[in-house]
């Protein structure tokens, strides 16, 4: 399983790339906030771009998977809320307002 550790400090964050053929399936995160400034809106993205069809152009999509709500001097870690959590490109994370101290752990599986 790929993990990645990132400061919240630029939105959106990339996390996990786009697999040709695979869905990026994230299985656990954790949110350190203990040390933040204000409280954190973090929310999982996916962004690709659609095929062309039926006349209709390939398209860039940005669809918001979930959002997760942390308080300023707390940690969350969640993986049962991610059980149905899917995304067909690249899987972002994006922040409400930027924040070194926010450290956020991510790890995925492809499927």
């Amino acid at each position: 399983m790929p993990s990645l550790v990132q400061t919240m400090d630029a939105s959106p964050r990339v996390f996990a790339a786009e697999k040709r053929n695979a869905k990026v399936k994230p299985s656990i995160i954790m949110v350190d906030n203990a040390l933040g400034l204000q409280d954190a809106v973090i929310q999982v993205v996916d962004r690709y771009t659609t095929s062309a069809s039926n006349g209709a152009a390939a398209a860039l999509r940005t669809d918001p998977r979930l959002s997760i709500n942390v308080a300023m001097m707390a940690c969350v870690s969640i993986q049962d809320e991610l059980k149905d959590v899917k995304c067909l490109g690249q899987m972002e994370l994006t922040i409400g307002v930027l924040d070194a101290n926010c450290i956020v752990s991510v790890g995925w599986d492809h499927e």
